[in-house]
């Protein structure tokens, strides 16, 4: 009998070092897909956005910045820098980059908002009023910290939170009825921002026995949870617009008069 108690034990530790370990890396960190990108190369397929307007949250940001001078190559008609940071530069940048090459310069607006606070993020939807078309939101405002900071004006909660997902889905939810596509546009188009950083940070989201979820991811304490707090904050804003484009889609089907929209998300990767 000790036999095959040793046999059955052996047995297990098998099935876990060929399955139960395997299983874990995957859940938690991606590195098939890190390794499968490691020569990606992605590629525009859209050669103009002639007579389109896109806008940009997280403008001076190192994707939303080259997510601007993309649209600005091919021919976008308004391009709408948004950041809580001036994004002037980014515009002079753009404007001498298109001139030296002998391009027409888009109108660029820019937009400064307060992504601490509701109040700036209903700015932005205000502002967007005034724009006569809207075919492109590309949302990749996000702040990276690894020291905890609440919000001053916004509930107390962690700024990660904060900026990554409420704003980010409180600014969605006000462009959303102002996407209207121009007419070379055939489908407006929103996109969210996420991260691969959503996996290994999935194992420090259980939900709490009693109480606010939101409170409970956002009153972590300095360590390992505050490291994985970025990828919390998307791995949120990632069900968002899961959830957002489903209902998009149901409205739609019900022909209670909404606009076809697309959204989807990215996964920058380990860029």
């Amino acid at each position: 009998m000790a036999g095959y108690g040793l046999l059955g034990g052996v047995a297990v530790v098998l099935a876990i070092i060929t399955f139960g370990i395997p299983w874990i890396v995957k859940e938690y960190f991606p590195w098939r897909s890190l390794w499968a990108q490691r020569h990606g190369r992605p590629t525009v397929t859209t050669q103009s956005y002639k007579g389109r307007t896109a806008l940009i949250t997280g403008a001076n940001g190192a994707f939303g910045s080259r997510a601007a001078k993309l649209f600005a190559h091919r021919e976008i008609d308004t391009l709408v820098l948004v950041d809580v940071m001036d994004c002037g530069r980014v515009k002079k940048e753009i404007e001498e980059e298109l001139t030296d090459a002998g391009k027409p310069v888009p109108r660029i607006l820019v937009w400064k908002i307060d992504m601490m606070t509701f109040e700036g993020c209903q700015q932005v939807g205000q502002k967007a009023r005034e724009l006569k078309y809207l075919d492109h939101v590309l949302l990749t405002a996000g702040i990276l910290a690894f020291n905890r900071r609440e919000s001053p004006r916004a509930g107390k909660l962690c700024t990660s939170l904060q900026v990554n997902f409420l704003s980010t889905a409180l600014i969605s939810l006000l462009l959303l009825p102002r996407l209207k596509a121009s007419p070379e546009t055939p489908t407006p188009v929103m996109t969210f921002v996420t991260t691969f950083g959503i996996y290994p940070s999935s194992f420090t989201m259980g939900m709490p026995k009693t109480g606010s979820y939101l409170k409970r991811l956002s009153n972590n304490k300095e360590g390992m949870e505050q490291a994985h707090q970025y990828g919390r904050s998307k791995a949120l804003l990632l069900y968002f617009a899961r959830e957002l484009a489903a209902r998009t889609t149901a409205t739609l089907a019900a022909g209670k008069g909404i606009r076809k929209v697309t959204i989807n998300s990215a996964d920058p990767g380990s860029a």
